[in-house]
């Protein structure tokens, strides 16, 4: 919610030299939008909009509503109205990229990242969002790089040392992917997701006690946090402990149903304790979510 005060401030920060009345609508549109009041804030902005002349920023403050209430498409259509109307406005397409990552257009949404920074070469958080997509299209050299350049504009931020950390965890430079993760709950001790990759580090490193440590502690502060369990789950599996295994995969696949891999998990589990008859269902789960190894398990050994 942050990052919506401080967009509706620049908002606001552009009216200053207007009349009153449209400053009024504008400061409306604000305080509705900081307190998640979208429908209001959107009646606000449409008023200002309505007021001569036309102002990018009423149609970014407008956006800024649509988008945070869901209504991803609208929202779009006035990030690039105000864009039209100012084609210098590096956040309105930082903004707009936000958007087309909600509505999975993950090209559109890079291009608008790499908009805004050619606008403004130390816009940290346009290279943190591009860094975060590059990540989720699995280019985490780029990822690496962009997160690198954010830090370099804003070094306390936790959450570029944690996603910088997870990049590196993917490449499985697994020392440079702990000294990130520590950095970040160093800056920001109740980080949970900085705990789960710091834990999902030490277990490729086999550094069970540190894993199992940092994996409790990012349940502790999230126990929401599917891939924390799995990790954890994976650990316990390395100890042999099938029963606290299976717990936690059934954990992470309650909270994400479409986890390929915990089914995968839980299917070697269950092949240990019980045996194949009890795995096939879980590895034919798996191998539907796309997972390769759970495919060619059932292909040695299919179902009888």
């Amino acid at each position: 919610m942050k990052k919506i005060w401080l967009s509706a401030l620049v908002v606001l920060a552009g009216l200053m030299g207007y009349g009153g009345y449209l400053y009024s609508l504008y400061a409306q549109g604000h305080r509705h939008l900081a307190e998640r009041e979208y429908d209001q804030a959107v009646q606000a902005y449409t008023k200002a909009i309505r007021f001569p002349p036309e102002l990018a920023r009423a149609y970014l403050g407008r956006a800024l509503a649509y988008r945070e209430r869901g209504d991803n498409d609208q929202a779009i259509r006035d990030f690039s109205r105000a864009i039209e109307m100012d084609p210098s406005c590096a956040e309105a397409y930082k903004d707009r990229g936000v958007a087309y990552g909600k509505t999975e257009d993950y090209d559109r949404e890079i291009q608008d990242y790499t908009r805004a920074i050619e606008i403004d070469p130390n816009y940290a958080i346009a290279y943190f969002n591009r860094g975060t997509a590059y990540g989720r299209e699995q280019d985490y050299d780029r990822a690496i790089q962009d997160y690198t350049s954010a830090l370099e504009l804003d070094s306390a931020s936790a959450k570029a040392y944690s996603n910088r950390g997870h990049a590196y965890l993917q490449k499985d430079k697994l020392d440079e992917a702990i000294r990130d993760c520590s950095k970040a709950i160093e800056l920001d001790p109740a980080y949970a997701k900085a705990y789960n990759n710091r834990g999902a580090a030490y277990g490729r490193k086999k550094q069970l006690d540190e894993a199992m440590h940092d994996l409790d502690q990012a349940i502790e502060l999230d126990p929401q946090l599917a891939t924390a369990y799995y990790s954890r789950g994976l650990i316990h599996l390395e100890r042999e402990q099938h029963e606290q295994a299976l717990s936690d995969f059934d954990k992470t696949i309650e909270l994400s149903p479409k986890a390929g891999l915990a089914y995968y998990s839980r299917a070697l589990t269950s092949l240990q304790v019980w045996g194949r008859e009890q795995a096939t269902p879980d590895f034919l789960i798996a191998c539907s979510l796309g997972v390769g190894a759970a495919c060619k398990e059932m292909q040695d050994q299919p179902p009888q």
